[in-house]
């Protein structure tokens, strides 16, 4: 863990996922280029925080999505819609100059169990 903070923290019912960024190798911080690909994988880093306490992606409510070029926004809504399918939690989408590392996307979720 880079920073003083927790993956997740569970209150009253919910779960407030930290925000994930696109890293493959925590030791190299290697990030892939595509913005999809980034896409994909800070959902399946969500998803599998949820895993552990025996939760799916439905459970989530809400996501916050930082990017860091809003033109990059239908890419990026591409890979929300294939990820969710049918479920449409609510979500926020901030437009940021910079994410550590050179990320192009960071989100953090919601979940309730």
């Amino acid at each position: 863990m880079a920073g003083h903070y927790s993956p997740y923290v569970e209150a009253n019912g919910f779960i407030f996922t930290s925000g994930q960024l696109p890293i493959i190798d925590p030791a190299t911080k290697e990030v892939p280029e595509d913005i999809q690909e980034q896409t994909r994988i800070v959902l399946q880093k969500v998803e599998k925080l949820l895993e552990e306490k025996g939760l799916d992606r439905t459970a989530i409510v809400k996501t916050t999505a930082f990017i860091t070029d809003i033109a990059d926004w239908p890419a990026v809504n591409e890979i929300y819609i294939e990820f969710f399918g049918d479920h449409k939690p609510a979500r926020s989408i901030i437009p940021t100059p910079t994410l550590n590392y050179g990320c192009k996307i960071e989100l953090e979720a919601i979940a309730k169990y």
